[in-house]
């Protein structure tokens, strides 16, 4: 193969009539199809000026899969460039894109260029070197950036593509148009004459009842669709034997639903696949092992992972730092107007922070700018986050830092529980969980149950819309805790304490906590030390250990 279009030429040469595309309650196409409408939407884009080289934005959301489809190819027969920004920004970003990015052309909904236009093969000059699409990072804690694929670079996921026909295995998902891994389950699919079933946003019936109807062997999905599936009211998500293959791709596994999964999907095999917006085709990928739940895997192919320290050497296994990624045979990727991404002899930084083992897996500790500074102490979220999510009423959980008047900052979890799971578990159950396997600073010095987390159109959380509220003040109602109260009040130089007020969140530091627990033994005679104040962070949990220890 040298480019991509011609993974769709020879498909529709070869299974000319199986379905290609097949949206759920919309339009299927074939490969014959769906190469045809390629050359001739190719041809409406030429006629508006559309050349090599030219940049195409595809404005086009879920509901238009077998639309976008046939623009991509369109766009890279023409050996222009697809931006793939699908429906996920509003006009005055797009707007932004198509100035700051010189775009020749939006596709948008209901666009078809392809009208009255010829559908015989098209010729055009296309290299496997040239640019074939732009990517868009996730921003989920930044603004988007554009990340430029080459035809070589997107073909290098398969070290080869089958040149004889091949039994058909429907891919279903729901997956976001534009991200990484829609594109690598479109190129999956039309190179490998696979079937590809698309939803055009996921909901639990919906997918379900597709799966069922088309007889998907696999399915991609992001961990929030696990989530939701695992989570669904009673009926909504059906058994479905069909799947013998699950892949999860743009976060780590989601572990503690696992066991329920495999309930939803009785014959299949799980899946992680680990890559980025900026290093695939490099990836790791493994199957789910429940001996080692957290494990990302182990390099795919041509692929290779290492770790590095501060200075940039090489880390030995077991010792934590920053992942990198390398392709081997593939072109790295570049930023948009903006030179290659950060290289090193042909490694890409990915962003993470993890380790492997001495067998060369790797395991993911956390994002490298998902570090919250406690104190002078370096906190890394996704660690809390693993810790969180073994505790078996989490069903996931999400970690972040918030400003603190002494420490700088501290940590604060939200968790969603599995289905059963409010009705026992307290945020105090939680951050004593979390004090059993946590050194102190990474111990969540503020813990809030919620209902869901907010995501991106990826499913990926997005940190920096975590609610924030406050916690309602409650008002001391037994003698022990007003009186422990008042002497929090006085130390901390605050008003007023509540009894469920964090310690930690009002100022607390060790030097307060020393000077409550040295202030509660003299005035009310209290056995209590520096440890219990800053173990039990409320005024409530306080009085009950100290009415527990009175009472032993």
């Amino acid at each position: 193969m040298r480019t991509v279009p011609d993974l769709l030429r020879q498909s529709a040469r070869l299974v000319p009539d199986r379905p290609a595309i097949v949206l759920d309650g919309g339009e299927t196409l074939t490969f014959a199809e769906l190469d045809a409408r390629s050359n001739a939407f190719a041809r409406g884009l030429r006629e508006r000026g559309v050349g090599h080289g030219d940049r195409v934005a595809l404005a086009l959301g879920g509901a238009a899969w077998p639309r976008y489809a046939t623009a991509y190819f369109a766009t890279l027969k023409l050996g222009a460039v697809a931006l793939l920004t699908g429906a996920r920004f509003g006009e005055d970003e797009l707007a932004r894109i198509v100035a700051g990015y010189r775009v020749a052309h939006v596709v948008r909904p209901g666009d078809d260029l392809g009208a009255g236009q010829p559908a015989g093969p098209l010729v055009a000059a296309v290299a496997p070197g040239d640019a074939a699409e732009v990517v868009f990072t996730s921003g989920t804690t930044d603004r988007p950036r554009g990340v430029v694929a080459t035809h070589a670079n997107l073909l290098r996921a398969q070290v080869a593509w089958p040149s004889a026909v091949r039994a058909n295995q429907p891919c279903a998902h729901a997956l976001p148009v534009g991200s990484v891994a829609a594109q690598a389950v479109l190129l999956n699919c039309v190179g490998g004459q696979h079937t590809l079933l698309a939803q055009a946003a996921f909901t639990v019936p919906g997918f379900t009842a597709m799966v069922a109807r088309e007889r998907a062997v696999t399915v991609c999905l992001v961990p929030a669709m696990g989530h939701w599936l695992v989570r669904a009211a009673p009926g909504e998500a059906t058994p479905m034997p069909s799947v013998k293959g699950v892949s999860f791709s743009g976060a780590p596994l989601p572990v503690p639903i696992m066991a329920d999964l495999a309930t939803v999907f009785p014959k299949a095999a799980f899946h992680n696949f680990y890559t980025s917006t900026e290093t695939y085709p490099a990836r790791v990928a493994t199957r789910f092992d429940p001996a080692r739940p957290e494990a990302v895997g182990r390099p795919v192919g041509s692929s290779a992972v290492r770790v590095t320290g501060p200075g940039g050497a090489e880390l030995p296994p077991g010792e934590a730092g920053e992942v990198w990624l390398r392709a081997g045979g593939a072109p790295p990727r570049e930023l948009l107007d903006a030179g290659p991404v950060e290289v090193a002899g042909g490694w890409t930084r990915t962003g993470d922070l993890g380790y492997v083992d001495a067998g060369g897996t790797l395991y993911l500790t956390g994002r490298a700018s998902d570090v919250v500074i406690v104190g002078g102490f370096n906190v890394s979220t996704g660690r809390v986050e693993q810790i969180l999510s073994r505790h078996p009423a989490v069903a996931e959980a999400a970690v972040c830092g918030t400003g603190h008047p002494v420490l700088g900052e501290i940590v604060a979890a939200f968790v969603v529980l599995r289905p059963g799971g409010a009705d026992a578990t307290t945020a105090a159950d939680l951050r004593r969980f979390a004090a059993e396997h946590l050194t102190r600073p990474e111990v969540p010095a503020v813990v809030r149950i919620v209902d869901d987390l907010p995501r991106n159109e990826a499913g990926k959380v997005v940190k920096r819309e975590l609610p924030a509220a406050p916690v309602e003040f409650a008002e001391p109602e037994t003698g022990l805790e007003r009186d422990l109260a008042a002497v929090w009040a006085e130390v901390l130089g605050t008003a007023a304490v509540g009894t469920t007020d964090n310690f930690f969140e009002i100022g607390g530091d060790s030097l307060a906590a020393t000077r409550i627990a040295a202030t509660a033994r003299e005035r009310l005679g209290v056995d209590v030390d520096t440890i219990a104040v800053l173990e039990a962070p409320t005024v409530a949990e306080l009085a009950r250990y100290i009415l527990e220890r009175e009472a032993r």
